[in-house]
């Protein structure tokens, strides 16, 4: 099993103890890098993308979740692509549309995602600690074709094989050409300070006072759950470069076997004036205050990392 793991958008903003002053940080921007494409398969057109809960997920997570997925691949979308214009309310697809980009750029049709099904195994019929070949078997049971993506989505108190010590999920294939999969994990519990940042202080680092886009470290959570709203942004790297690099061969930056994927190449970027400890200016929702930077399906409001521009390499913040 060939896997790529994200530390997450998140864990790039560890980086000490305490913020740096917007001065000090604005001294040295280091440039996003270059994604390289290595001339392998990239995912288009259909994908279809399955779905397995393991553990307890309420109703009102999963529909998070599902609302996420639904909403990259609308049933009507412009097919026009390019940095997105301004708008009062970006939306999770527009987002999506960079990733098509990169699909283009190999010569490949743009995609469409379908979330096809999801299931769920409440009684954690493998235990509650998991391997990554577990992971992997666990993928396997969705039965999703060569082209698809099968997403495997752990509770909180399932704890996974490097989960928090140096990944918040991983994507991976059991064969080159084969289905794909994608796990993440709830971090709720485990380390929201690694995995749900910036719903949650970093670790190492506690503002005073309520957690508010004021305090420059964390945000009110969207969906009203740091734990799930974590997921999503893990959830959203790991498809982007599920997508663009499901074999090893596609298109990072660095080393095949640590590879910087398109996902990742803006750590900790979701908003203009981003810097490590600081998320960057987003919207905040008028009535609960929480942060945000694209609305999906039934007008679901979602936090999605900053992704490398493929014209220029700059970090593409929804605006």
């Amino acid at each position: 099993m060939k896997s790529h793991a994200v530390c997450s958008l998140l864990l790039a903003l560890l980086v000490g103890l305490t913020r740096p002053s917007p001065c000090t940080a604005s001294l040295y921007v280091p440039p996003p890098p270059v994604m390289a494409y290595h001339h392998g398969a990239v995912l288009d057109g259909t994908v279809p993308v399955s779905v397995l809960y393991y553990g307890t997920f309420s109703p009102h997570h999963k529909a998070i979740l599902a609302d996420f997925l639904l909403s990259l691949s609308p049933r009507a979308r412009p097919h026009t692509f390019g940095a997105p214009a301004a708008s009062a309310s970006p939306s999770v697809a527009r987002w999506w549309e960079t990733v098509d980009r990169y699909v283009q750029r190999a010569g490949r049709e743009r995609t469409r995602v379908l979330l096809t099904n999801q299931v769920s195994d409440e009684g954690c019929s493998l235990g509650k600690r998991l391997s990554r070949l577990q992971v992997e078997q666990l993928a396997a049971r969705l039965g999703v074709a060569p082209g698809g993506v099968a997403v495997v989505l752990t509770a909180a108190d399932v704890a996974v094989e490097t989960f928090c010590e140096s990944s918040c999920g991983l994507h991976g294939s059991a064969a080159p050409g084969g289905a794909v999969h994608v796990w993440v994990g709830n971090a709720a519990v485990q380390c929201p300070g690694r995995c749900a940042w910036p719903f949650h202080a970093a670790d190492g680092y506690h503002p005073a006072g309520p957690a508010h886009q004021g305090s420059g470290d964390t945000l009110r959570a969207p969906n009203g759950d740091a734990g799930v709203d974590g997921m999503v942004i893990n959830l959203a790297a790991l498809l982007a470069g599920a997508v663009t690099n499901p074999y090893g061969h596609g298109y990072f930056q660095g080393d095949a076997g640590a590879p910087v994927e398109v996902g990742a190449g803006c750590p900790g970027v979701y908003g203009r004036g981003a810097y490590p400890g600081y998320p960057g200016k987003v919207r905040l929702d008028t009535t609960t205050g929480a942060g945000y930077n694209a609305v999906g399906r039934n007008g679901r409001r979602y936090l999605v990392p900053a992704l490398v521009d493929p014209a220029n390499y700059s970090c593409l913040i929804m605006v």
